[in-house]
């Protein structure tokens, strides 16, 4: 249900809301906990220097440990923005917030988090056990970034996984409905492979079995 939902709001997006019934009753987080991270994120958009890195840790620290509330999170977001969106789409001065659709881990990507060790734990036990839903459920919470501007860290701190864990970790950064025909996924892949090769051969090849994986899943 919330992979249908979710890609309707993306391709339509003006559709009345009365046709919309969310229930978050029965999901692994609440609405109040989705409140207090977007509280924190747009902090840390408002602010700058110290003040910034401050309200960063609050973010991080308000996110979600694992995939499962992560994506419960995620999903509940997107459906108040279709709320939003019906009560003010008449008003001429209301700006969408739909320009983004992962505002949260588009940042959390690309942060510069002070605890490598906290950052890379809290990010991978939220990809564990990641499968494709839709845009807001792709590229493994585009933890793909960190493999690509932060590769020997992030390496390193993998390596405290177990094989299981690691390769699914993988499955889910490429996970998507036609993976095997989608250039930028295969272009993707072979960056990381290349990169990853260098510091650790163990892991390429995890990755190997993961990509293999999604390849025959999907195929």
């Amino acid at each position: 249900m919330k992979k249908n939902l979710i890609i309707i709001f993306i391709t339509c997006y003006s559709i009345a809301s009365a046709q919309y019934k969310f229930d978050f009753s029965h999901l692994s987080i609440s609405e109040s906990k989705v409140d207090t991270i977007n509280f924190y994120y747009n902090k840390v958009i408002e602010s700058k220097g110290l003040e910034k890195k401050k309200n960063e840790k609050l973010f991080f620290l308000s996110l979600p440990n694992n995939y499962s509330e992560m994506s419960d999170a995620m999903y509940i977001n997107s459906s108040k923005k279709i709320i939003e969106y019906e009560k003010n789409k008449n008003n001429k001065d209301y700006i969408p917030k739909n320009s983004i659709i992962n505002p949260w881990v588009t940042y959390l990507s690309t942060m510069d988090y002070y605890d490598k060790k906290e950052y890379y734990k809290k990010y991978f036990n939220i990809c564990i056990g990641g499968r494709y839903g839709g845009d807001y459920l792709r590229s493994g919470f585009e933890i793909y970034k960190r493999f690509l501007i932060d590769t020997e860290v992030a390496c390193r701190e993998m390596k405290k996984l177990n094989d299981k864990e690691i390769e699914s970790i993988f499955y889910f950064i490429f996970d998507e409905s036609y993976p095997k025909h989608n250039k930028k996924n295969v272009s993707l892949y072979n960056k990381i492979l290349l990169k990853i090769k260098k510091y650790d051969i163990k892991l390429s090849k995890l990755l190997e079995n993961g990509y293999k994986k999604v390849i025959k899943n999907r195929n």
